[in-house]
């Protein structure tokens, strides 16, 4: 990775590194106190058991597309849950089943598994009264104290618990191990002690969030309650005690755009979730098989799907700096790439994407004098990073790609935004970027008698056409 785009990565990294501490088991071999009453307890111990290697699927946890609050608010009257009856003041006194589907739809993660994961970490499924709402999930609360201020409170925690899982689910999509090493095919002790060989993603991130086996699996594990696979059988039992599924609606702009692009016949597919809020209040999405679509008042309903969607996601959806879609994908003029325009504000972003770069978000100022210089038609051609911010935490910069060409837009407030590529770039690069002893660049490059040459805060670079060099010449 370069070195640069790891500055970036390092903030979450490190927030992946806490969560995974306190969503996962303890450090040592202490396991938390059972929440379960007697008669729970009695019932899990009919639950049977399962492969440690393979607690769940792909499939299970992706299986978020039809269930709708109102099945789960009577999965919770069934149970006589204490959650029935819950409403979130932290989240407009939304319902606690309301919640559930939203933010696990969000994340793209099966609601019947945040019911499994919620009554495994805190008993509240199947119980009347709880003290627990704090740590439903178990997310940011390390066992044996409490729980991180910024996670605590239910509608905090399913928020959590589903951005983790999402997020260890997207590391191992990407051919990646966990923040804790776990990884489908790789063998991994467990604290019980167990050897677990995750047959898959699903049964690698439920690992990672809970890295003990416990009770429920058939070859290992700790006679204690809880665990990865209790988890896994309360999935399994939460699934197979009711029909989830049912038709999910869509409709006004987003079901226009829908049929614009060819419904479920299209690029699309079929529709996954019904029409929901977006978590900042402004807009609507749905999401199908294949991608989304999302709408506010402003910026109208558009589609986006496959990796440019991925790194949507991996930002933040509408609430990272590019906002919404006011684009659908498109191809790029020169043939080779895709790309979604977005608004956040005042501010444009994009993402383009290529088989050779990926996909990347270019926005704000850097964007606009990418577009000034022609897009990807231009010297730079596509970008290989998202924007990032320098070491010197002065500015901000894209890195682009041309052919075999490499080359950069930077960006301060006192200087604006210019590009640099090619040999000025290399020599540029060599001497520190700008923390070498030329700053930042002040001017595009330009055409000079000898060739060409780039100003920077302190001096030239200037290359030489006949010669290949390119030489300095301070201010």
């Amino acid at each position: 990775m370069n070195v640069r785009a790891t500055l970036r990565s390092l903030a979450v990294t490190l927030c992946a590194t806490l969560l995974s501490t306190a969503c996962g088991g303890p450090e040592e071999q202490e396991f938390p106190e059972d929440p379960r009453s007697p008669e729970v307890i009695a019932m899990d111990s009919a639950l049977g058991s399962l492969d440690m290697h393979n607690l769940m699927s792909n499939t299970d946890i992706a299986g978020y597309q039809t269930v709708t609050p109102d099945q789960v608010q009577s999965f919770l009257v069934s149970k006589g849950s204490f959650l029935a009856g819950y409403r979130d003041p932290a989240f407009g006194n939304k319902t606690a089943a309301t919640l559930i589907v939203e933010r696990a739809t969000a994340y793209t993660i099966n609601p019947v598994y945040i019911l499994a994961r919620i009554e495994t970490e805190s008993g509240l499924i199947r119980s009347g009264k709880s003290t627990n709402l704090a740590k439903a999930t178990g997310c940011g609360c390390p066992d044996g104290s409490g729980c991180d201020a910024a996670y605590t409170g239910f509608g905090k925690q399913v928020e959590c618990s589903a951005k983790v899982f999402r997020n260890y689910l997207r590391d191992l999509e990407a051919g990646r191990t966990t923040v804790s090493g776990w990884k489908a095919g790789v063998s991994k002790n467990t604290l019980d002690p167990c050897t677990v060989r995750p047959a898959n993603n699903a049964t690698a991130a439920l690992y990672t969030y809970t890295p003990w086996v416990g009770a429920y699996a058939s070859q290992c594990g700790t006679s204690r309650w809880g665990g990865s696979s209790l988890v896994a059988l309360l999935y399994r039992e939460f699934r197979d005690s009711r029909n989830w599924g049912g038709p999910c609606v869509v409709g006004g702009d987003i079901l226009t755009r829908y049929n614009q692009i060819g419904g479920a016949g299209g690029v699309l597919g079929p529709c996954t979730t019904n029409e929901l809020p977006t978590p900042d209040g402004v807009g609507r999405f749905n999401h199908f098989q294949n991608g989304s679509i999302y709408w506010t008042p402003e910026t109208g309903a558009w589609e986006v799907h496959g990796l440019i969607r991925a790194r949507w996601e991996s930002l933040g959806w509408e609430t990272s700096a590019l906002g919404y879609p006011i684009t659908g994908e498109k191809p790029t003029p020169d043939g080779v790439g895709r790309f979604n325009h977005f608004k956040k504000g005042t501010t444009l972003g994009s993402i383009y994407w290529t088989p050779e770069t990926g996909a990347w978000e270019v926005h704000g100022l850097i964007r606009a004098k990418w577009e000034s210089l022609g897009w990807e038609t231009s010297v730079l051609g596509y970008p290989t990073t998202n924007e990032m911010t320098t070491p010197d935490g002065v500015g901000r910069y894209n890195h682009f790609k041309k052919g075999t060409t490499l080359g950069s837009i930077y960006w301060t407030p006192a200087t604006g935004a210019h590009e640099v590529h090619g040999r000025i770039r290399e020599k540029w690069e060599s001497l520190g970027w700008e923390r070498g002893s030329l700053g930042y660049p002040v001017s595009d490059e330009y055409a000079v008698s000898e060739g060409r040459e780039s100003e920077f805060q302190k001096g030239f670079l200037t290359f030489n056409a006949a010669t290949g060099a390119v030489s300095v010449r301070m201010k």
